[in-house]
């Protein structure tokens, strides 16, 4: 059935379209004009609107912001948590993180920029679900403890409750707004990643996905929520757990993700408050060991994106009824990596246009030519938020991330963690009972791991370039980085990359692109929108 009705309303800007609300499958801004979500992951505002350490810049925020608009972006998805810093101890706060945190908000809104605002982290980045574990047993390490206590302790969901309500009940000092009647915040989500390794059922999670956004939902009803998962396929949907792909913590041994306690169906079914289903998309890590790492995998790893995209959206429409959040996805870069730079680029440009072109099309889909209104029957709504837009004095730490205006700074050494951290992490982490898990599940269905759906194609280096390769001399000459963690590693590497060569100059084309069609889109537009 039709649920909107066809005329845009332009009274008032689209800049100050109020509270965003799901109808179905589908979003819609407090005038009933159709919303989609077209946006980027930075996750490192709140860090520098603290201005904590000298090189911590509250301008950082503004020029990322900045960029957002002039990409024709309408969300920023980022941290809305940094436990040990922002809450210092259960229930006590650092009262200059938390005007960091109004900034943010506040600068966002200025922008005309909604947020997603994640509440905390499964992984050990800025705090997150450790942070809360070790509070609860008044411990200084993990040694002993399992990330599984974080969702089944009282004390512990006490505790998220409790921080929620603060940040809720936060009146912001700059716009003197409540967090939960501020309509820059388009979404709750309930943590970055949410995973309980070693549990097949999934029930743990499920569990608490269902308590927690309840709760939100019931204390925040303006506003939206969503889980923040990765949107890994459990028992609920067994014919998908082939797409689930594999991981690594330490870069050497992958294990199939079939036991990490998440079921994208489960997790966000009518027993949850959730308006928004999440998953990530990140074809280097899941599916680096099938495709393997860089361009000449590339083909692979499309494939497999698709696969992965298609599934969901799938579900999503005729399943769920709810409109799909991409909330992460992205395509490394780095001179490390097999294939030319040049290469590389255009592979994350073919990730890039491919994932939009689906999230279009579903939401074409969705339009019906003669009510002229979209329809809950066929596509969804949603959108998207790549990984990650940064300003240009960020540097691209993980080696995901577009500038808008140029390369940004030069890229640092490649990340590799020590042995001791990932003995750690992998402990806290439930590593080992995962690993017995995905064991006994594979012994069992071994036809999980076939990769049936996958065509061997050509390599990045044999496409069309949608970047300008420079010529012979100008090109980047490396030198050999070796990790004194992993020796039998070596990597060539040079910071050093020509200025003249603007990386990323395609890949914002390509966003602004998406961005244009999508408001063109929610104006009823169809026939003029597609680029």
């Amino acid at each position: 059935a039709a649920v909107a009705a066809a005329a845009y309303d332009d009274t008032i800007r689209r800049d100050d379209a109020g509270f965003v609300h799901r109808q179905g499958s589908h979003l819609y801004d407090a005038r009933g004009n159709p919303f989609f979500i077209v946006g980027t992951n930075s996750y490192y505002l709140l860090e520098h609107a603290s201005e904590s350490e000298s090189w911590l810049k509250r301008s950082i925020v503004d020029e990322t912001f900045e960029a957002a608009r002039n990409l024709g972006l309408n969300t920023v998805r980022t941290w809305a948590f940094y436990d040990g810093k922002l809450q210092t101890s259960p229930g006590v706060y650092d009262e200059n993180w938390l005007d960091a945190l109004d900034y943010v908000v506040a600068r966002a809104g200025e922008h005309g920029l909604k947020l997603v605002l994640t509440l905390t982290n499964y992984w050990d980045a800025y705090g997150g679900m450790e942070e809360y574990v070790k509070w609860a047993n008044d411990a200084n390490e993990t040694a002993g403890l399992s990330i599984t206590e974080f969702y089944t302790s009282e004390a512990i969901r006490d505790m998220y409750r409790s921080n929620f309500l603060a940040l809720k009940d936060r009146v912001n000092t700059y716009t003197n707004l409540t967090y939960a009647n501020d309509p820059t915040i388009l979404a709750w989500e309930l943590a970055n990643e949410p995973r309980n390794p070693g549990d097949f059922t999934g029930e743990v999670l499920q569990g608490w996905i269902a308590e927690m956004s309840q709760f939100v939902k019931d204390h925040a009803p303006n506003q939206l929520v969503t889980s923040g998962s990765e949107g890994f396929f459990g028992p609920s949907t067994l014919q998908y757990m082939y797409l689930n792909g594999n991981g690594t913590f330490d870069h050497k041994q992958y294990t199939a993700q079939m036991c990490t306690g998440v079921d994208f169906l489960t997790n966000h079914d009518e027993t949850t408050a959730i308006d928004l289903p999440s998953f990530h998309l990140y074809p280097d890590h899941h599916a680096e060991e099938l495709c393997g790492r860089g361009a000449p995998a590339s083909d692979c790893a499309l494939q497999w994106a698709r696969a992965q995209t298609e599934a969901r959206l799938r579900l999503a429409s005729q399943v769920l009824g709810k409109p799909l959040y991409l909330g992460e996805f992205g395509k490394m870069k780095h001179p490390l990596m097999e294939g030319t730079l040049d290469a590389q680029v255009v592979y994350r440009n073919r990730l890039y246009s491919q994932v939009y072109n689906m999230i279009q099309q579903s939401a074409v889909d969705a339009f019906d030519e003669e009510s002229q209104e979209f329809s809950n029957a066929v596509g969804v709504g949603g959108g998207s938020t790549f990984w990650m837009l940064a300003s240009p004095e960020y540097k691209d730490y993980d080696n995901f991330t577009v500038y808008s205006g140029g390369n940004g700074p030069s890229l640092p050494p490649p990340w590799v963690p020590s042995m001791e951290a990932v003995a750690t992490q992998s402990d806290f982490r439930n590593y080992r009972e995962e690993q017995e898990c995905v064991a006994k599940v594979l012994g069992q269905h071994p036809d999980w791991t076939d990769h049936h759906w996958f065509v061997a194609g050509r390599d990045a280096d044999e496409w069309y370039d949608t970047v300008r390769r420079m010529e012979e001399d100008d090109r980047v000459y490396t030198r050999k980085f070796t990790s004194g963690h992993h020796p039998e590693y070596t990597f060539t590497f040079d910071p050093a990359i020509a200025e003249k060569w603007y990386l990323d100059a395609s890949t914002v084309a390509l966003i602004q692109n998406h961005a244009s069609n999508m408001n063109q889109l929610a104006r009823l537009n169809k026939h003029n929108w597609w680029g």
